[in-house]
């Protein structure tokens, strides 16, 4: 059964995949949880919209889970307008904010400012974040590609190495480890030639998406099964499973809409989008230009290598310490297969091809006249010999006819040859015309230079008069040498008696500042001992806090015991005042064994997602991640067996007002009615497009109303017929639905941060209620 296209299923702006309801895993995501389950250190250096956002995103969230801490640091959040010392410090900053450090960070990194930025960083990771951070930790260093315009970061990845190397020394080092993050290659990161490259950890390549991991993607399409398998082949042949380009053509099909696709339907679509005008704006192509010229390392050479790629005869060897071809890897346009490289998609090839190529070739007139030089230089000969220029420029022309015929798997480079020698065919002409007047100028040259002879003469009986009157002005200059050799001594009498007012300045001086440091002194004692007195009466403040605190806590003002202690143990952190934290520490403690659970029900077997009570108070139903919906009584006795049924989480249960009927919705995307004694009653409703988030029931029990991941909230009746149409207007999932007493009015919430009124019929009451900063 075919579903309505759905553009926004789709995510090819920001991070890529990394959109609700759709992550394609690939075999990247297993590896590199592998190595950081190993403390290892990897790194994933690949062309942009590859999906290594997404990939970091997910890893770091499984991590979390095992109980692994993660921190992830944006590079590019820094900026680069700033200093070293403002660099690292900004690093070091977004550890403490996501790793709740308490440390104050500014501070330690001023008091530590006599060393340097590489040596503090690792000082920090030792002394600091190791000892606070206690549990394995993995930091993700996103966008490392920001780095290289900056002069200084090759410290950064030298001391990322020394962590790695200093693990014998230090053991607290193996419960570190970095995953490094962005465009660009090993070599580029530490690029001072006197030091070692960075040669440490494990590399994660990404690779495109195969037929069968794209699969999920149809989805978004509306396309009946049978159907979307071959439209995903398609699809694969233009972008060759590019995560990025393949979401992109994807978005463009569910915009068009329609399920009648055909394979020239596709390609007429891959034509407006990729390859017409509007494709010249399309940002993952402007990024592949960008590297193939602008930030090439050798733009002549990145062109003539991709040349041969492209051209793919004879087939060209990838090489690991190739720059030229890292570089080509890297910009995304080629990707190694066996032992050769090749374009990367078709896409790429039909965009990036041989006369794009030979357009941006960074060629001068000269350079494309190279190959015909040889031929220019006897051309230019024959005309100075006026002999026989007709006939070896006629031969030339035959020879190169024949070598095109001849080089035909080489019609790149004879086409450059070809236009050399029409180059030096107009020459050679040009040379005929003016080789009389070349003749000519030789001989007004030779007129010339009888002329510049003559002045030269002239110029030689000037020298020597010049050298007569230099040895006249050396004489007056010694006379004045003797001159100043007398005022010199002078000088230096009027010096030394400057010298002597200075030192006896300099040492009134020094009285100066030696009073000046002493009432410093006094100054720095008084301010210690008002900090003191300060202190000890923060110190009696929270004493006495912590005193009323074990008084309420051993009476029965247990909550306002609670908050007192809590409030104590706030002030007495933010201050530093360690000499009451074990009164505080015994008043807190007091407090958690005052407090007792009462009616633990402990029988899900992971995460409890949704539960509700009846209407008298006596029965709790609750749904988990382990698909089942449990009954209970109020003294935390099961009722019955699991209701069984859900393929996936249970997220939302609602009871009946008497408690004989229950509601269940769950990630299989299906809504369930059960009995009291578990019974199924009915046969599930579908009709959401993925996860139910939410249901409820109206007061006279007749009514359902769910919400979902699709966007859409939609009314049941008992028996599981749909109620109308679905309400569409939320932007992305509904979280949360309620119904009216009389079942007449519906209230919904969602992802994108409204809450809404709806109408029985479906009609939306007023406006939107915004406010929220973030999804209900």
């Amino acid at each position: 059964m075919a579903e309505t296209p759905n553009p926004q299923f789709y995510t090819t702006g920001g991070t890529v995949q990394a959109a609700e309801g759709v992550y394609i895993p690939r075999q990247a995501d297993g590896e590199l949880l592998q190595r950081c389950r190993e403390r290892e250190f990897a790194y994933v250096l690949t062309p942009r919209q590859m999906g290594k956002s997404s990939l970091m995103i997910n890893t770091a969230q499984v991590l979390q889970q095992e109980g692994v801490r993660t921190a992830i640091v944006d590079l590019q959040d820094l900026g680069t307008q700033l200093t070293a010392d403002q660099w690292y410090l900004g690093v070091l900053v977004k550890l403490e904010d996501q790793l709740l450090l308490e440390t104050d960070v500014v501070t330690w990194w001023e008091d530590h400012g006599h060393l340097g930025v590489s040596q503090r960083l690792t000082m920090f990771f030792e002394q600091v974040l190791l000892v606070e951070v206690t549990e394995p930790l993995v930091v993700f260093v996103d966008e490392i590609d920001s780095t290289l315009p900056l002069d200084f970061t090759d410290d950064f990845f030298t001391a990322v190495r020394y962590l790695y190397s200093a693990r014998a020394q230090v053991p607290a080092f193996h419960r570190l480890s970095f995953v490094l993050i962005g465009v660009a290659t090993p070599s580029d990161l530490i690029r001072d030639p006197r030091r070692t490259p960075f040669n440490i950890g494990h590399r994660i390549d990404l690779q495109d998406f195969t037929l069968a991991e794209a699969m999920p993607l149809v989805a978004g399409l509306g396309l009946p099964p049978e159907q979307g398998e071959r439209v995903m082949g398609w699809v694969l042949a233009w972008t060759g499973g590019h995560p990025y380009l393949t979401q992109r053509l994807c978005q463009e099909m569910a915009l068009v809409g329609g399920t009648a696709w055909t394979e020239a339907e596709v390609e007429r679509l891959v034509q407006r989008v990729f390859l017409g005008a509007t494709g010249e704006q399309e940002t993952n192509l402007l990024f592949v230009r960008d590297m193939l010229t602008r930030r090439a390392p050798e733009p002549g050479a990145v062109l003539k290598t991709y040349g041969q790629v492209w051209r793919g005869r004879p087939p060209v060897a990838d090489e690991e310490q190739s720059v030229v071809k890292a570089h080509l890897k890297l910009a995304g346009v080629v990707q190694r297969q066996g032992r050769w490289l090749q374009v990367r998609n078709e896409i790429y090839r039909r965009v990036f091809d041989r006369r794009w190529i030979r357009a941006h070739l960074p060629e001068s007139f000269w350079q494309r006249l190279r190959p015909a030089m040889p031929i220019i230089a006897v051309l230019v000969v024959a005309i100075v010999g006026l002999s026989g220029l007709a006939a070896y420029a006629n031969q030339q022309r035959l020879e190169a006819t024949y070598q095109r015929q001849v080089a035909e798997e080489q019609r790149f480079e004879a086409e450059t040859a070809l236009a050399a020698t029409q180059v030096a065919e107009q020459a050679a002409a040009t040379a005929a015309t003016t080789a009389q007047e070349a003749e000519q100028e030789a001989v007004a040259q030779q007129q010339a230079a009888e002329r510049e002879a003559q002045r030269a003469e002239e110029a030689a009986q000037a020298a020597a008069a010049q050298r007569q009157q230099a040895e006249e002005q050396r004489q007056r200059a010694e006379v004045q040498t003797q001159l100043a050799q007398q005022e010199t001594g002078r000088a230096n009498q009027e010096r030394q008696r400057a010298e002597a007012q200075t030192d006896l300045a300099t040492a009134q001086q020094r009285e100066a500042e030696r009073q000046a440091a002493i009432a410093q002194l006094e100054r720095d004692r008084a301010e210690g001992l008002r900090q003191e007195a300060e202190r000890q009466t923060a110190i009696a403040e929270v004493r006495e806090k912590a005193a009323r605190a074990l008084y309420f806590l051993t009476t029965l003002r247990q909550v306002d015991g609670l908050v007192l202690t809590v409030d104590a143990l706030g002030a007495s952190r933010e201050k530093g005042l360690s000499e009451v934290l074990p009164a505080v520490h015994n008043a807190l403690l007091t407090g958690v064994q005052t407090v007792r659970e009462r009616n633990l029900l402990r029988s899900h077997q992971g995460v409890v997602r949704s539960v509700a009570l009846s209407g008298d108070g006596q029965t709790i139903v609750s749904g988990g991640d382990d698909g089942t919906v449990r009954l209970w009584s109020r003294s935390g006795e099961a009722l019955g067996t699991p209701f069984t049924g859900h393929q996936g989480v249970v997220r939302s249960v609602a009871l009946s007002g008497d408690g004989q009927t229950i509601v269940s919705g769950g990630d299989d995307g299906t809504v369930r009615l059960w009995s009291r004694s578990g019974e199924a009653l009915g046969t599930p409703f579908t009709g959401h497009q993925g996860w139910v988030w939410s249901v409820a029931l109206s007061g006279d029990d007749q009514t359902i109303v769910s919400g979902g991941s699709d966007g859409t909230v939609r009314l049941w009746s008992r028996s599981g017929e749909a109620l109308g149409t679905p309400f569409t207007g939320h932007e992305g999932r509904v979280s949360s639905v309620a119904l009216s007493g009389d079942g007449q009015t519906i209230v919904s919430g969602g992802l994108d941060g409204t809450v809404r009124l709806w109408s029985r019929s479906g009609e939306a009451l007023g406006t939107p209620f915004t406010g929220h900063q973030g999804g209900v």
